[in-house]
């Protein structure tokens, strides 16, 4: 009997170990962020104050922000962060010449949200360029990339199908698939 108490105690000990063990080890590597949802009028107003400064219309910038994050201020992948999901590449190509503005804040949302816009009317600037600008393809060069797009003679259709139902929408010619608040 005594042995067997032992034999459980060892079993109890081993597998609290191993949980410990497990728990410490799993996920990516980085820390799970609260979920931080901004509401809808709020995000709303500062799209509408960027996009304005920049020439992009804002209903489709707040389709984005709901394409990327669902307005999650803390949204985060393996690559990319915050509520319209930037790279860390986007974000410095987008924040040159501004070392204010490091990749740190991308979980501020309203710094997220002119960091993405700024980043938009860059890539609009570069489709204007060539001549090919579209929302559409506006839309496909934030999803897909830039060079990716162009690499396919800026035909969306021959670019990956999204699985995101709003960008699906964007990508088939529905620039404002989300209904802004108070329309």
């Amino acid at each position: 009997m005594r042995e067997m108490r032992g034999a459980t105690w060892i079993h109890g000990v081993a597998l609290a170990t191993a949980g410990i063990l497990l728990a410490s080890c799993s996920g990516t590597g980085t820390k799970e962020r609260e979920r931080k949802y901004i509401p809808p009028a709020k995000v709303w107003s500062k799209v509408k104050k960027e996009s304005a400064k920049h020439g992009l219309d804002p209903h489709f910038v707040y389709a984005i922000c709901h394409a990327e994050s669902s307005l999650n201020a803390h949204a985060e992948t393996s690559v990319a962060r915050g509520m319209m999901q930037l790279t860390e590449a986007a974000w410095q190509d987008a924040t040159r010449g501004n070392d204010k503005v490091g990749y740190d804040l991308a979980f501020d949302w309203e710094v997220n949200v002119e960091t993405g816009v700024r980043y938009l009317a860059k890539l609009k600037g570069m489709l204007t360029k060539a001549k090919k600008f579209t929302y559409q393809r506006l839309a496909a060069s934030y999803r897909w990339g830039f060079s990716r797009l162009r690499s396919h003679g800026y035909d969306v259709s021959k670019l990956p199908t999204p699985k995101n139902r709003i960008y699906r929408k964007i990508f088939s010619g529905n620039t404002r698939p989300v209904t802004a608040p108070g329309k």
